[in-house]
């Protein structure tokens, strides 16, 4: 027999399968578990990321409804010249507005996150928060403490601990998952949010296609439909939403820029012993797009603006930086980037740009410096950094179909579908999909 749950609130599950894409739902829909949510409620294949298509900048939209350049969080890491390791957006404090586990929480929901980004430090009642340790002061166990819920994160680490080994894939998932379930039957959340990263460390690790790409689709595949049956065991599956989406995909790559070496030698950065002491023009890399950032005392001085374009054009002509295309400050605010910048730049296919100034260009099988096979951070219209969203259960229409959507679309969704409000966002309500 079923042990029913004390709480009569409508459940939300939230499950983010990182880096699973529009590529992929052609295998996923031939696993048993993924294929069952589908034909059971709301599909959407063509969902289309933000710009940048980066992890933070996504999963914020995803809670907020928002943009990148309204949001707050424009990329994953801080701008901060002077540090070779820049710090991570992880705190919920860096969030302009409201989020959906905020308007849970003001309504009584129990709200558990498991290593869902941007949630360092938010007041829920469950928080293993996605923590990246970046100065030699800090340590990992502690920064998580700080920044989580310290009782809950002991119990976890204790019983489930020796899964997990560092960030390594599948163990890191697979102690996310033990953690899910006891949480589930010890606590019973009314609301779940749990970011599974197992296809994103093996397309970065591997290319965008491989076997070893398919076996982590089968180990999610596997994941989703153990935690649909310990949700099962804890209250009916008919007062339940269960969610699965992406938050981008990712393209091959090739080649690394360092376009900040470039803007060295041309005389607009300041280097020395190593370090970077001013700056005229520097870029803020997110994969593979960057931004192009003047420092602030120079926004009036008309000389140096004039330098500013005349280089940015000549960059744009320079075929060993890779660059697709170049927006202005205002372009990159309607395609919802940090419109502050003085220009956004999109790599071609293959490049990605990295912050370090050593060396100008190398091949990616030649690095050994952040070594990635596969990217995102690009625009989200290209056709292999499309991802999805699926929905089941509560109030979710079965078989339904959309053509095509935004990650922002889906905050102020799951918001209406709730009953929950998220005040001013960029998305539309995926009307559709609700019953």
């Amino acid at each position: 027999m079923k042990r029913q749950s004390k709480s009569d609130k409508h459940r939300l599950i939230m499950i983010s399968l990182d880096a699973v894409g529009k590529r992929d739902m052609e295998f996923m829909l031939s696993l048993p578990n993924f294929a069952k949510i589908v034909e059971n409620g709301a599909f959407c294949d063509n969902v289309y990321s933000v710009y940048p298509s980066l992890t933070y900048p996504a999963h914020t939209a995803i809670m907020t409804g928002r943009v990148p350049d309204n949001s707050g969080i424009v990329s994953n890491t801080k701008l901060q010249p002077n540090r070779k390791t820049p710090d991570w957006f992880y705190k919920r404090k860096y969030i302009h507005g409201t989020t959906l586990p905020d308007e849970a929480t003001k309504k009584g929901y129990k709200v558990c996150s498991l290593l869902w980004p941007v949630l360092g430090g938010a007041k829920i009642s469950y928080n293993l928060p996605e923590v990246l340790v970046t100065r030699k002061y800090q340590n990992q166990v502690t920064a998580c403490l700080a920044n989580g819920t310290p009782k809950y994160l002991i119990e976890l680490n204790s019983k489930f601990g020796h899964i997990r080994k560092g960030i390594e894939q599948p163990a890191l998932d697979d102690f996310l998952m033990a953690s899910a379930k006891y949480t589930i039957e010890k606590y019973d959340p009314d609301m779940m949010m749990i970011h599974l990263t197992d296809v994103d460390t093996n397309r970065h690790n591997h290319g965008a296609d491989n076997e070893y790409i398919k076996e982590a689709l089968l180990r999610h595949d596997k994941r989703l439909g153990e935690l649909k049956e310990w949700l099962e065991k804890t209250r009916p599956m008919e007062d339940t939403t269960f969610i699965v989406l992406g938050d981008h995909c990712q393209i091959d790559a090739h080649t690394i820029v360092y376009p900040n070496k470039y803007l060295a030698d041309k005389g607009f950065i300041d280097i020395k012993d190593g370090k970077i002491t001013d700056y005229r023009l520097i870029a803020q890399c997110l994969d593979g797009s960057f931004y192009v950032r003047l420092n602030e005392k120079f926004r009036n001085d008309e000389e140096v603006l004039e330098q500013a374009l005349d280089l940015l054009n000549e960059m744009k002509k320079a075929d060993i930086l890779g660059i697709e295309a170049v927006f202005t400050g205002e372009e990159a605010a309607l395609m919802g980037a940090d419109g502050s910048c003085l220009v956004m730049a999109e790599g071609k296919r293959g490049f990605y740009y990295l912050n370090e100034y050593d060396v100008l260009s190398e091949k990616v099988e030649d690095t050994k410096n952040h070594k990635m096979f596969a990217i995102h951070g690009c625009l989200p219209s290209k056709e292999e950094n499309l991802t999805f969203f699926a929905a089941q259960g509560k109030g979710i229409k079965k078989g339904v179909r959309i053509p095509s959507m935004r990650l922002w679309d889906e905050g102020p969704t799951i918001a209406k579908l709730m009953g929950w409000n998220l005040g001013g966002v960029d998305g539309e309500i995926i009307k559709d999909i609700l019953e």
